[in-house]
């Protein structure tokens, strides 16, 4: 027997013990069933498509909910209940000291303290709607031991770590919503990141972090407000085929890890969205495109869902189809009878880092306004897997908690977070509501409600109508109060004055371009009023999914030219580093290697060789150029690609010579040198990895996105099993794209992908039966469903799957029926 083959028996036989043993639904939920709910009203149908994908039909908003908390839960309970753990910062109770640091970190920003304040303002539907959905899952819990209920609970019980399965509250489910809200949000790393630099040298931060360059690339509401001339393109074919500046640590533990946030963080964790006018099809109707770009985990982190109310009315007013998280009620993304809608991240500058004065006498207050206040001090008791409780003091200011001596600043830098997310929000009020839209105005209406984390939410509706309006809750900073850098929190004179009136906020309705794209770049001009960030994406997505919108070869889109647009993994910094590469007029190998690139389409396919030499040849020029300066490399993103696109320009300007001079030899080098030397060591490294033959390189096989689950997939809890979880729980492809690329597959120095586009869409309001979607590797969470990895190769290859909404296509396409029935 192979070393496979018995690895897949072990797990068998491991599942077949009663340690093991899961519950019988979660593992056929493609068999029809018949099950009795406590606290159901009325029967309840869920029907299941070809993908897994449940259609939930009830008669109550209250049967709706409960029902799609029962049906999440049976699907995705595991992932729910590391999720919760995750969000309340105890994840220490299942894994035990590992992430103590992870969970001090999250207990001192105060997700849960923050979405009290949220249960507090939310409307009485939205509690409704959370207690009916906390009640679904309840029910599935109810009366199953933690293995009937996933297969997690075993292996981690042979490690050693078990850990009581609690009741879901609704509280559970709205923390997902602070955590987004931090992934999301980065800016009070760049801030600390600023601040490092202008220590260093106050020349820094103008090269490493450079405005935003309107003349270059667009800005969301001024769609076509640069004109992207070239000749008639086609589309790729869609076939399967200090310390350094950047700062980024919580004790021991990576700003950007997944355990913080599985959104991930910073510039080049975002999205694309882009809306055509029927005037533009070749249909004569609209279409909205989408594609969240998140941190590579498994399960998705959406859930793919369709809840209809038998009759839609005032008392059951939802019949909508798309995305969820695991653990929330409603659709986060998608779309019902009459609009449909997208988000991509605006990226606001919602966090302001304050420095606060320690009274030397009393490490408990603080100055403000010539006086010493005391800190309201949060005890947090943390408990330990396997160890003794973690005791916490939270120092909180009249600003926010005290996060520096969490993140490993010096003792004497006190530095408080003032952040719009850990204020009472209503953002679960804006998600029902977008559920329920009939029109721009229901739309716009939903929007006022988006208060944190904002996202550019775009719009197109079964009139033929698009649009796009920017919401949040975005800070009025006293004058003098510099965001992009920590200010001083001695004086209440740099408290926020309040927040810009939607009103003023970005909007834009059926422009006359035709067209709207929302890839996470500058939403407003340089004449905008108000300040919203210093750190947009630097728009080399927005600028090709424009190109490609301008010079359709034929002047009409289609819908594949939709899908090949969505796909698309032209890599722009080539344009600007391989006529570089060329005007080195070098000789021998590395000319030949030159001209191999100079014949390359810059696609970065998966069978691409020129792109696996390419961006090894980018990373050893990143190298070269920044590491004797930093210390470390920048990120691979979009950011870079500017800054060296601007030395390059620009070689003999003082500002961007001493980055070419490499400060730890004798001599003086040039961009020159330093390009030619990043492309010898790039081809000996890819050489070295790969073999010698260039003919047999290929992007994909170096560019591996690697579906790890969390947290058994990861490695470590349980050493022996490692090969065997590995085998069971996780999912590896080659994959296409790249950085600040349209199908934007970001990764690390080993190539390795470490986020990408979390689904794609593409959705057709007159005709919503032919709307698109694909997830990133499948519907369920349990590793034994044929639907936990079945979308994977789909995904990887730019493939999709029917997005049904008529009752007659979901019937048309079921493979299984649930019926659910009050407990008699």
């Amino acid at each position: 027997m192979n070393k496979r083959l018995l690895q897949i028996f072990i797990v068998w036989v491991l599942i077949a013990t009663p340690l093991f043993s899961v519950n019988t639904h979660k593992i056929n939920a493609q068999e029809d069933s018949t099950i009795n709910l406590p606290g159901l009203n009325g029967e309840v149908i869920v029907r299941y498509d070809a993908m897994g994908i449940p259609h939930i039909y009830a008669d109550s908003t209250h049967d709706l909910m409960m029902a799609q908390g029962y049906v999440e839960a049976s699907h995705r309970w595991w992932q729910m209940e590391w999720w919760r753990h995750q969000s309340a910062g105890r994840l220490s109770e299942i894994v035990g000291d590992s992430l103590l640091n992870t969970d001090i970190f999250l207990r001192t920003l105060g997700f849960q303290r923050a979405v009290e304040k949220d249960y507090e303002v939310l409307s009485e539907e939205a509690l409704a709607v959370l207690d009916a959905y906390a009640a679904g899952v309840n029910a599935y819990l109810d009366g199953k031991e933690p293995n009937e209920l996933a297969v997690e609970y075993g292996f981690l019980a042979q490690a050693g770590l078990t850990f009581e399965v609690e009741p879901w509250t609704p509280l559970d489910s709205l923390r997902w919503l602070k955590v987004m809200a931090y992934g999301l949000s980065s800016n009070f790393n760049e801030e600390i990141e600023r601040a490092f630099l202008s220590q260093e040298n106050s020349l820094l931060p103008l090269v490493l972090l450079p405005e935003y360059d309107f003349e270059q690339f667009p800005a969301i509401i001024q769609p076509g407000g640069v004109d992207y001339q070239m000749d008639a393109m086609t589309f790729a074919p869609n076939l399967p085929t200090f310390e350094g500046a950047q700062v980024r640590m919580v004790g021991d533990v990576d700003l950007s890890d997944p355990y913080l946030s599985p959104f991930g963080q910073g510039v080049g964790i975002g999205s694309n969205s882009w809306a055509i006018s029927g005037s533009m099809t070749d249909s004569g109707m609209s279409y909205l495109a989408n594609d969240p770009h998140l941190s590579i985990q498994m399960p998705s982190i959406w859930y793919e869902v369709g809840l209809h109310c038998n009759t839609v009315d005032e008392s059951c007013p939802y019949d909508v189809v798309g995305v969820s998280f695991a653990g929330m009620p409603g659709v986060v993304i998608g779309h019902n009878a009459n609009v449909a809608w997208g988000f991509t991240n605006v990226g606001t500058d919602v966090q302001d880092l304050y420095m606060l004065q320690i009274n030397p006498d009393n490490p408990n207050q603080y100055m403000l306004d010539g006086e010493w206040v005391d800190f309201e001090i949060i005890e947090e008791t943390i408990v330990v897997n396997g160890g003794e409780p973690f005791s916490h003091s939270v120092r909180m200011s009249v600003w926010g908690p005290v996060i520096s001596e969490v993140i490993g600043l010096p003792q004497d830098m006190v530095l408080a977070l003032r952040w719009v997310a850990l204020d009472a929000n209503k953002t679960f009020d804006a998600l029902l509501a977008l559920n329920r839209a009939a029109n721009w105005d229901d739309f716009r209406v939903a929007a006022t409600l988006f208060d944190v984390p904002a996202q550019n939410m775009l719009y197109a509706d079964v009139e033929g109508n698009i649009g796009y309006q920017m919401p949040g809750l975005v800070p009025i900073r006293a004058e003098g109060h510099d965001p992009r850098y920590p200010v001083d929190g001695s004086t209440s004179e740099n408290a926020w004055l309040g927040y810009v009136p939607f009103e003023e906020l970005p909007s834009i309705y059926n422009p006359e371009a035709g067209y709207i794209v929302t890839a996470n770049n500058s939403v407003v001009g340089p004449d905008y009023p108000h300040y919203i960030t210093a750190d947009w994406d630097y728009g080399y997505r927005a600028k090709r999914i424009e190109q490609m919108i301008q010079n359709d070869a034929d002047g009409v889109i289609t819908l594949e030219d939709m899908m090949a647009m969505q796909f698309d993994n032209y890599n722009l910094k080539a344009d600007f580093l391989i006529p570089a590469l060329e005007s080195l007029e070098l000789d021998g190998e590395l000319g030949d290697y030159v001209a191999w690139l100079s014949e390359w389409d810059r696609q970065n396919s998966a069978d691409s060789g020129q792109a696996l030499l390419f961006e090894a040849y980018w990373i050893e020029l990143l190298r070269s150029i920044f590491q004797d300066d930093l210390g470390s490399l920048p990120t691979l993103n979009s950011r870079s690609w500017y800054i060296v696109s601007q030395m390059i320009a620009n070689p003999q300007d003082p500002i961007y010579a001493r980055f070419w001079d490499n400060a730890l030899t004798d001599e003086t080098e040039t961009l020159d040198v330093i390009m030619e030397f990043a492309l010898q060591q790039a081809v000996e490294r890819v050489s070295e990895l790969y073999g010698s033959d260039r003919s047999t390189w290929t992007w994909g096989d170096a560019h591996m996105a690697h579906f790890r689950a969390t947290p058994l997939g990861q490695g470590g809890i349980n050493p022996q099993f490692d090969p065997i979880l590995n085998s069971l729980f996780n999912a590896h492809t080659r994959a296409a794209g790249g950085h600040a690329i349209v199908n934007a597959t970001n990764f690390n120095t080993n190539f390795e992908v470490t986020s990408l586009p979390s689904f794609r869409q593409i959705l057709i309001p007159q005709n919503w039966d032919a709307s698109m979607r694909i997830n990133t590797v499948g519907q369920s969470g349990d590793p034994q469903s044929r639907h936990y990895r079945d979308q994977v190769e789909m995904w990887a290859t730019g493939q999709y799957h029917p997005d049904w909404f008529s009752l007659e296509a979901v019937e048309a396409d079921t493979e299984a029926t649930w019926i659910l029935l009050p407990a008699e």
